[in-house]
């Protein structure tokens, strides 16, 4: 199996750099400041939710935001659309190319994601750090959580929150409430959960949980963007389970089983450090060379 893992990432490391040298170049700087938020891991550390904790504090501060999203996580794009219905939300497979599009529409545009999009030239890329860096090959995808290796990126050239510290991270997910749910009341349910790295968002479930009088008795995973989602909640509805899922995934649901009363949706709560609020406020001050 290790041998398998070895030559499945070292065919997936080809192909990383083979399509950055033939497509992904550096372009020229746009005119409007880009900030890409990012991490190693593929799925499951937070930038979606950060991508829209940010976007409320600029447009606080008076800023038109964009933010831009490959079109393959549609369900990030219907998450970002409910969680910022004021927000141009732009589903796209050149995050570069749509940004030169609108850069004289928007003062600030933000890459949910596009760590790996080397063609934004001077953007400032946020990385959610949790610590856990990618060693060497056997932990890149297809095989591990990580999309790329540390010495693919200029360190210089990123901003590392470091989320791992549990009495003081920069950013802060937690499990505020869950809908259909009376605090107090017993619960026994199933945990889904379609998330690419799942094992955080499973901790602040089981933490909340334990504090609400939550008993996760199973927990089923599925994959990012997953569009048989559907079909594994109704199944176990079948099963006259509750169930309860992130709002990432209940995007992925029709209305007739969002209205389902033993469908429970986790409501995240995003808390930034006043560390991370001054280097936000640095950002939102910054103007494109």
């Amino acid at each position: 199996m290790e041998f398998f893992h070895l030559v499945a990432s070292a065919f997936y490391r080809i192909a990383y750099k083979l399509h950055h040298k033939l497509f992904l170049r550096p372009q020229p700087q746009l005119r409007v400041p880009v900030v890409i938020v990012g991490s190693y891991l593929a799925g499951g550390a937070g930038k979606t939710p950060f991508t829209i904790w940010l976007a409320k504090h600029l447009q606080e501060q008076g800023k038109k935001i964009a933010i831009l999203c490959h079109c393959a996580a549609w369900d990030e794009i219907n998450l970002l659309k409910i969680q910022l219905p004021s927000t141009k939300v732009i589903a796209t497979s050149n995050r570069y190319a749509t940004a030169k599009e609108i850069q004289n529409k928007f003062s600030i545009i933000i890459c949910d994601d596009g760590f790996e999009d080397t063609r934004f030239t001077g953007a400032t890329r946020i990385c959610l750090d949790w610590q856990e860096p990618p060693q060497s090959i056997t932990d890149l995808i297809p095989c591990g959580p990580f999309r790329s290796l540390k010495q693919d990126h200029d360190e210089n050239e990123i901003i590392h929150l470091d989320c791992s510290d549990a009495s003081s991270p920069a950013i802060r997910f937690s499990i505020e409430s869950l809908t259909n749910f009376t605090p107090g009341t017993p619960l026994t349910a199933t945990l889904v959960c379609g998330l690419g790295t799942p094992k955080r968002f499973i901790e602040d479930v089981c933490a909340f949980g334990s504090k609400a009088g939550i008993t996760i008795e199973k927990t089923i995973t599925r994959p990012d963007h997953d569009r048989q989602f559907s079909k594994i909640i109704e199944a176990e509805l079948l099963k006259n389970n509750d169930i309860v899922i992130s709002q990432k995934d209940a995007c992925r649901l029709p209305q007739a089983l969002l209205s389902h009363p033993k469908i429970h949706i986790t409501i995240q709560k995003t808390t930034v450090s006043n560390e991370t609020l001054n280097i936000i406020h640095s950002i939102s001050s910054k103007r494109a060379e």
